[in-house]
């Protein structure tokens, strides 16, 4: 076999080949700078994970799944992914929720069917849909997408900015309570607030749905209820678009060989030591798509470090949540038994009949129990994407809520024997509401949060979202006082993974923000042109 020649030095070294290590590697190559990405696993792309788990030909996407990656998002026009071939694809139904007496609550990827279809359940809760829908889009544009494209401001500057347009303080206003109550004080019906707390908390924010500063985060769930979409041939395709214009800018990817150490030199990193004892020079910047205790504490070293840095990063808040995923593969389409197939839709959630459903398990998993009800966030990604599965065939999931520490363990107590008894109950879930599934049934397997920590290392617990979502850890606060605009108290080493501002959710935001405060560092223009989220938000009074 031949090998490649060894990786001896760049510009610009990346830890890391999740979703925003390859973003900030693109912005910075197209920059003119010699970006090389080293990765621990075999394969790139992190959470981006599509894998035959099952049987072969079977496709599962084992963390990221579903995506708001548009043809006009600013990272997909930005890196021309168009050019690659790669396809987002936008489902017809979007959500559902069926119910034990047969009825299912669907939001079609249209307002107008969605608000129909939720007048079925209660006339006042359909015209609360769109008021809130009208309201969340206008939020969106003006506020909550321009201060997620743009390092945090501090709070007191953040909160005089917004409060001098109507905009912004209709933002603080959701923001000032949680999103329970907002949920609850917006809707009748409980499968309603179940339906929009389910979505929010697929967002990472089941543990402090109930936690006052959260509210805002309802209207990202009320869009995010008719807008999401998924990778036509899985997620890992993303990841390889993604790779393909890094190659095409110069870019290099190094994979099964994991960075072992940041090297520090009189306070400034000058590269990094490799799993194999090999090294590689850092000529400007190290930059970490690892969540920041790891990159600090592990890769770096306490001996490097003011106490006080070190006191935040070990007390560091997790998510506090994982998932647990059980895989199906089976032979034919599972079905509700409904008319409107809501079995079509691409997130279905199975087991949510209320708002006190999502309570109950916010608590359980809140004090490290595993929910005593096995309620899902699941599909069947072949309905809207049949190259998942052989002709015929489809794949179907389910993802539950689960505690990072079950039981006050770490995510080492997810033994063979417990994960299969936990995939079995996730299974039978599946089958209560769509019976069909035991008989087309091919094969099962379970992937828990100790699987995802070996999978991506980055991933903490099994936390795809690299850190809680409450607001103590949030904007100039995530991932520690002082570490929030993307640098690192030591010179040329740099974070651009999910433990800093905005967060998860395969977004690319914190590699697209970290890739602009690394530009203006060394004095790169940024072709780019992000926007100055000040004068954004002065404009809107």
């Amino acid at each position: 076999m031949r090998a490649s020649p060894a990786l001896q030095e760049a510009d610009i070294v990346v830890v890391g080949s999740g979703p925003n290590g390859l973003v900030l590697a693109n912005y910075l190559a197209r920059a003119g700078l010699e970006v090389a990405v080293v990765e621990s696993a075999r394969t790139i792309g992190g959470g981006l994970s599509t894998e035959e788990i099952t049987l072969p030909l079977f496709k599962h996407n084992l963390h990221a799944f579903f995506m708001r990656w548009t043809p006009n998002y600013r990272l997909w026009t930005d890196l021309e992914l168009d050019s690659t071939g790669v396809r987002m694809i936008l489902p017809e139904r979007q959500n559902a929720l069926p119910t034990s007496n047969g009825r299912v609550l669907i939001a079609y990827n249209d307002a107008e069917r969605t608000k129909q279809s939720i007048a079925k359940f209660d006339t006042e809760d359909a015209e609360s849909f769109a008021a809130l829908l009208g309201d969340s889009e206008r939020l969106s544009a003006a506020i909550i997408e321009p201060m997620r494209f743009a390092p945090p401001l501090a709070a007191d500057e953040r909160n005089v900015l917004l409060s001098t347009s109507a905009e912004g303080r209709r933002f603080q206003q959701l923001s000032a309570m949680s999103a329970l109550d907002v949920v609850k004080e917006n809707f009748r019906s409980e499968e309603m607030r179940a339906l929009v707390l389910f979505t929010a908390a697929l967002r990472g924010y089941l543990p402090v749905l109930d936690v006052p500063g959260t509210g805002y985060v309802v209207a990202q769930a009320i869009a995010g209820l008719i807008n999401c979409r998924i990778v036509e041939g899985g997620s890992h395709q993303l990841a390889l678009a993604l790779a393909a214009q890094l190659y095409d800018h110069g870019g290099t990817i190094q994979t099964n060989n994991g960075v072992a150490e940041v090297t520090v030199v009189e306070g400034r990193a000058t590269g990094v030591v490799l799993t194999d004892g090999s090294r590689v020079r850092a000529r400007r910047a190290v930059v970490s798509n690892v969540p920041a205790p790891l990159t600090l504490l592990d890769m770096v070293g306490r001996n490097h470090l003011d106490p006080s840095v070190v006191s935040a990063l070990e007390s560091y808040s997790w998510n506090g949540e994982a998932l647990f995923g059980a895989h199906l593969a089976l032979d034919g389409p599972p079905s509700f038994g409904d008319r409107e197939r809501g079995i079509e839709a691409l997130n279905l959630c199975l087991g949510y009949e209320s708002s006190a459903d999502v309570e109950r398990d916010l608590a359980e998993v809140r004090s490290g129990g595993i929910p005593s009800i096995a309620a899902l966030h699941a599909s069947v990604p072949t309905m809207n994407d049949p190259t998942q599965a052989p002709t015929g065939k489809h794949v179907a999931f389910g993802w539950q809520f689960v505690p990072s520490r079950p039981e006050g363990h770490d995510s080492s107590w997810w033994s063979e024997e417990q994960s299969n008894k936990q995939r079995d109950a996730m299974v039978d879930t599946w089958v209560r509401f769509a019976p069909n599934v035991a008989d087309l049934e091919l094969a099962r397997a379970a992937h828990s949060p100790l699987d995802t920590q070996l999978a991506v290392p980055s991933m903490w617990l099994g936390d795809r979202h690299h850190g809680s979502y409450h607001p103590a850890n949030s904007y100039e606060l995530r991932p520690a006082p002082g570490l929030a605009d993307y640098r690192t108290p030591i010179d040329g080493l740099y974070l651009c993974g999910s433990s800093n501002h905005p967060g998860g959710s395969v977004n690319g935001i914190p590699g697209y923000n970290a890739a602009g405060v690394v530009a203006r560092d060394l004095g790169i223009e940024q072709w780019w042109n992000p926007p100055d989220i000040r004068s954004h938000l002065r404009s809107l009074g």
